[in-house]
């Protein structure tokens, strides 16, 4: 029986707690206290897990039919879905920002424009009051449009071949790492670093760990060394500690890192991801306290949540603290980030129930022109493997 992957919604729910509170953390001038601080300065690590969760879950489903010998997923209906995920909740918050902050007042029908379409990090200053934090999920469409380019460059006969994709993702990753460490100086733009190439090998990693999953063989292999969980989150906390030393660049927003920092810090937070997510979607999926709390109600129903959390609390955040009289970098950390989850939990929880989820049930809707007209034809019998491949990945996917 092939596995849900239930623990996966739990490490939305932390990514994106981790994005709130070193936001937190920035701005209320506590990055440079210390170890403390330093920690809260690299919790963006958040963004990279995201995007390994969702290189994993999107890719999957590609794969899963090139080892079934299948017709390959319709490229329309995965943007379709897509869309309906991303892009009504985005631009209720957009809206509302714009309008509800007067520190926007001054956005022109450009900024509009740029921020409605999710361009705002290839534009010149088109980053609005409470939606700077949005250039992730600019960064994350990009990855979705070009998601089935990357699979047929993976899996260019529709037959999986592990090693192949193995290859050409390192060697794609490597020359993400490459962009990351000159974007600054190769763009005379100040959000080139955003752009989708210095990400690249995050999603990657995601799409790799997709692909080795349903070969049987390398899957049997990666899930006996997936067993010991403790193992590989000490690793992973041993090389997020690495990241939060100078070595990947200063913590702040005045001065820019290097090159060689910014490779760094794309290379570390990558492997940290990596040793994360590594054994919960390898080894025993429900085996052990740790796995089975992850797969709880409470963890799952914030993971399902995660989206919102994640979309709102920067303008919660901020207006929040405006309202309270709170000065940016005046410290008031424990008070800004209780009153930051205190509002966008249960706002995010609302959004969930009432208005996410409802516009969702449009996902199979398709217009009658596309509908097919006849019966397809039955599918020819699978061997096991094939079959096992193939199984749960469409609800897999669903939840990303």
């Amino acid at each position: 029986m092939d596995r849900r992957f239930l623990t996966l919604d739990a490490l939305r729910a932390v990514g994106a707690l981790m994005v709130v509170l070193t936001h937190v953390g920035f701005h209320t001038g506590r990055y440079p206290r210390g170890w403390t601080g330093a920690m809260l300065a690299h919790f963006d690590l958040g963004v990279a897990l995201f995007f390994v969760v969702s290189g994993f879950l999107l890719a999957r489903p590609w794969f899963a039919a090139s080892a079934a010998g299948t017709p390959p997923p319709s490229t329309g209906r995965y943007l379709w879905k897509r869309a309906l995920r991303i892009l009504p909740l985005y631009w209720v918050v957009v809206i509302v920002c714009l309008l509800a902050a007067p520190a926007n007042s001054d956005v022109g029908v450009g900024g509009w424009i740029a921020n409605l379409t999710l361009t705002q990090i290839y534009t010149q200053d088109s980053h609005a009051y409470g939606l700077a934090h949005m250039w992730s999920l600019c960064t994350e469409v990009a990855f979705y449009l070009a998601l089935p380019l990357v699979v047929r460059l993976l899996t260019p006969r529709d037959r999986l071949d592990v090693r192949r994709v193995l290859v050409v993702s390192l060697l794609l990753a490597v020359g993400g790492v490459v962009f990351a460490a000159g974007a600054r100086s190769w763009f005379d733009q100040p959000f080139a670093a955003e752009w989708l190439p210095a990400y690249l090998p995050w999603f990657l990693a995601g799409t790799a760990l997709a692909a080795c999953s349903v070969d049987p063989g390398m899957r049997a292999r990666l899930d006996r060394a997936a067993r010991d969980l403790a193992g590989w989150w000490l690793l992973a906390l041993g090389l997020f500690v690495a990241a939060c030393t100078p070595i990947t660049g200063p913590t702040g927003l005045v001065d820019a890192p290097t090159p060689a920092e910014s490779a760094l810090k794309c290379v570390l937070y990558g492997a940290v991801a990596v040793c994360v997510i590594f054994p919960l979607v390898f080894g025993p999926e429900l085996e052990g306290t740790v796995r089975r709390w992850l797969a709880g109600p409470v963890p799952s129903a914030l993971g399902e949540i995660s989206y919102g959390i994640f979309s709102m609390h920067m303008f919660v955040l901020l207006m929040g603290m405006e309202l309270l009289g709170f000065g940016t970098f005046n410290d008031r950390f424990w008070t800004v980030l209780g009153m930051t989850l205190v509002i966008t939990i249960p706002v995010a929880a609302l959004s969930y129930l009432f208005f996410e989820r409802r516009v969702m049930r449009l996902r199979s809707w398709r217009p009658s022109v596309l509908r097919p007209s006849r019966k397809p034809e039955p599918e020819p019998e699978r061997g096991p493997a094939e079959a096992e491949a193939a199984t749960s990945t469409t609800a897999a996917s669903e939840s990303a």
